[in-house]
């Protein structure tokens, strides 16, 4: 019989048995921690497996429901017991692994072109700029504009100045600048208007006006409700003509919609009567346009003139509003009532008669007057066939007595005799 002999420290005799007796509590300390951790992932297994088994029997509750509320043909309750069954299942499914993007092979780019530093004449390598993703392409315009013609609303404004025209048929917002004695097409926008395609008569007939307008304010989204989104521009409708016309109603903006939604799709394809643009439009349009004396042409459709005969009339309208200046300067009340027709209504609501006798008390007291017209613009409604025009302006008015700045707008109408202005009203 084969025997092995163990061999032993020498000094294990001297080795104290405490040693042995705390290296024996390690160890089974060691084994109850991992017993313990292995305890926790089984604890943890059964109780993923009872969640998982209870979402399933929460999801089969909310299916026999729909199956119940359809049969019932109730589809308000269908549908949402079909959304509870849809967040059950997305509860106990994992999200799936997000897979790494792909690398994609880049070709070697050439080394950069040595430039000369303008300090010290020595070749130096370019820095290395970081790439930035292309900008999205600005929407070019889309308005197409016959050689020798222009849009007919449009006559005159100041340098630099932007102008809207919103085509009704088209759903479209064009932007045009003034610039070198000429209108522009900058670019156009989509749009929604009102539901009723008529023009507008009165209030609560969500349509949209026809005619010539300017805005008197605009207002940010934060003093507004939430379906007007980033803010809007507030139109001077009823105009003058249109409360000759006794049109309704009131409210007409360009505004923007509730966040999240897009112009044109859903519940956005169409409004009470109001002009509304995405809020990214909104935010552009505060940048360019001036919040109150900004021309907004509404129409059906834009048609177009010769620029040769809009450049006579433009320049008939503008000899007539200086002999107009001229007239009362003179302080000769006779001569200057002669450029007001005999049905004119001013900004207070005055008749011709009523103006009169205003005019002859005040200008009786006068020794002097001096006024200025600035920042003067033109433009045609254009259903009125270049036989009305509108005259913004800001007027500049000192006497012996009284100074004072105001911004108006006339209505001039042309008849057998020339232009007369027969409305007045203020922006």
């Amino acid at each position: 019989m084969q025997t092995h002999n163990l061999k032993l420290p020498k000094n294990y005799r001297d080795t104290s048995s405490d040693f042995y007796i705390k290296m024996g509590i390690g160890l089974i300390a060691l084994l109850l921690i991992l017993n313990l951790i292995l305890l926790a992932f089984f604890i943890k297994e059964m109780k993923s497996g009872r969640k998982t088994l209870r979402i399933l029997q929460e999801t089969g509750r909310s299916l026999l429901l729909l199956q119940d509320s359809l049969g019932r043909m109730d589809m308000q309750k269908a549908f949402v017991h079909l959304a509870d069954a849809r967040r059950q299942i997305a509860a106990a499914v994992p999200p799936a692994p997000v897979a790494p993007p792909a690398k994609t092979e880049t070709q070697p780019h050439p080394p950069p072109a040595e430039t000369v530093a303008e300090s010290k004449g020595e070749p130096v390598k370019p820095p290395v700029v970081a790439q930035k993703p292309p900008a999205v392409p600005m929407k070019k315009a889309q308005l197409s504009i016959p050689a020798g013609e222009m849009p007919a609303p449009l006559g005159l404004a100041a340098p630099g100045e932007y102008v809207l025209i919103c085509e009704k048929d088209n759903k479209l917002l064009h932007l045009f600048r003034f610039q070198s004695e000429r209108f522009s097409p900058v670019k156009s926008y989509p749009c929604i208007i009102g539901a009723n395609g008529t023009n507008k008569i009165k209030a609560g007939d969500h349509a949209t006006p026809k005619g010539n307008y300017f805005t008197l304010r605009y207002t940010p989204g934060s003093a507004l409700q939430e379906i007007y989104g980033e803010g809007a521009f507030v139109l001077n409708y009823p105009n003058f003509l249109d409360r000759r016309e006794n049109k309704k109603g009131g409210g007409i903006w360009i505004h923007g919609h509730v966040p999240g939604k897009v112009v044109g799709v859903g519940d956005l394809v169409n409004t009470k009567g109001c002009i509304a643009v995405s809020n990214d439009i909104i935010r552009e349009f505060k940048n360019l346009l001036h919040p109150s004396g900004t021309s907004v042409s509404i129409v059906d459709r834009i048609t177009f003139v010769k620029e040769s005969s809009r450049n006579e009339l433009l320049q008939e309208i503008r000899n007539f509003m200086d002999a107009w200046r001229q007239s009362w300067e003179s302080v000769d009340t006779g001569k200057y009532l002669r450029y007001y027709s005999k049905d004119f209504i001013n900004g207070n609501g005055m008749d011709f008669a009523a103006f009169r006798r205003h005019k002859e008390r005040v200008n009786s007291s006068k020794k002097f007057i001096r006024v200025g017209v600035e920042q003067m613009a033109i433009f045609f409604p254009q259903e009125q066939e270049n036989e009305t025009a509108a005259v913004r302006f800001v007027q500049k008015y000192s006497s012996s007595n009284f100074e004072s700045h105001s911004k108006k707008i006339f209505y001039l109408r042309k008849d057998q005799e020339g232009w007369t202005i027969f409305g007045e009203s203020v922006f």
